[in-house]
């Protein structure tokens, strides 16, 4: 039974990404692609596909541990993502605008899909060095977007959407995100460890 409820979770994290992927790209009939580069900026976007794309190998190859370890990497990234909405971006610019249309899906719906199917239907042994494995695409898309935002060369720099460099301040930023997201890989071992599979 819990196999089949982590088939339907998984399932509905994948058909939500391609729905939100479908209304991003898709203009009046026609594939837009000249606009795939906007969404690869924003960490939402990515840690959604990584999740969707862990989901569907999930679907299909549930015993294999690597893969797990993907839907791991995941499922850590969206929650880093719906925290960072409710607790950060929310208070700062409006639950409104972060939590309106396909953000929903994208910063609530699919981010708690993702905990309960992976916490709950999917729980497997967890070791301390595993655990790593969700600070990953954080610090991945740390690297990109410190790069983009702050090196770049003129007329090819990001905006500073998340407003991580407000004041010049960049590294409390960098903590922040990196000790909020340990935070979070901590609470899915705790919770492995304490209980078990």
């Amino acid at each position: 039974m819990e196999h089949i409820i982590s088939i339907i979770l998984n399932s509905i994290i994948v058909l939500v990404m391609l729905i939100v992927i479908v209304s991003l790209f898709r203009r009046d009939g026609k594939w837009a692609w000249k606009n795939i580069l906007m969404p690869l900026r924003y960490f939402t976007f990515l840690s959604n596909v990584l999740c969707a794309l862990a989901a569907l190998l999930m679907i299909f190859f549930p015993e294999v541990y690597p893969i797990w370890l993907i839907k791991y990497a995941g499922t850590a990234a969206v929650t880093v993502t719906m925290v960072t909405v409710l607790v950060f971006l929310g208070p700062t610019i409006g639950y409104k605008r972060v939590l309106e249309g396909r953000d929903f899906w994208l910063h609530v719906v699919n981010p708690v899909l993702a905990i309960v199917s992976f916490a709950v239907f999917e729980r497997r042994e967890l070791s301390v060095v595993n655990a790593l494995w969700g600070m990953l695409p954080v610090i991945l898309y740390g690297v990109l977007y410190a790069y983009m935002v702050l090196f770049a060369p003129e007329g090819k720099k990001w905006e500073d959407v998340y407003g991580f460099n407000k004041g010049g301040r960049w590294y409390v930023a960098v903590i922040l995100m990196l000790a909020g997201t340990a935070v979070i890989c901590a609470a899915f071992w705790t919770l492995f460890f304490f209980l078990g599979k």
